[in-house]
């Protein structure tokens, strides 16, 4: 099987979520350790509201790989097409 490359936008300061196209994925990338995961957009939406800029979220994340609070990096991605 083939891996798949994504390509990772950087979120910037006035993205919010409601600016999000509905293919289009997020990924929190960590610092220290180099993880990067597909974190739920529509369950955040939801609890931060749709017109929250994204980057609001970033201090309250935490890496499950590490275990730190070093998560500074949110981008995005395109997913597949309906």
């Amino acid at each position: 099987m083939a891996k798949l490359r994504v390509y990772m936008a950087f979120v910037t300061n006035l993205d919010a979520f409601i600016d999000l196209a509905s293919y289009e994925i997020l990924f929190a990338v960590c610092t220290e350790c180099g993880r990067a995961k597909q974190i739920d957009r529509y369950g955040l939406a939801k609890k931060y509201g749709v017109y929250s800029p994204i980057n609001v979220i970033r201090p309250k994340l935490f890496c499950k790989a590490c275990d730190r609070r070093t998560v500074s990096v949110v981008g995005r991605a395109n997913g597949p097409r309906d």
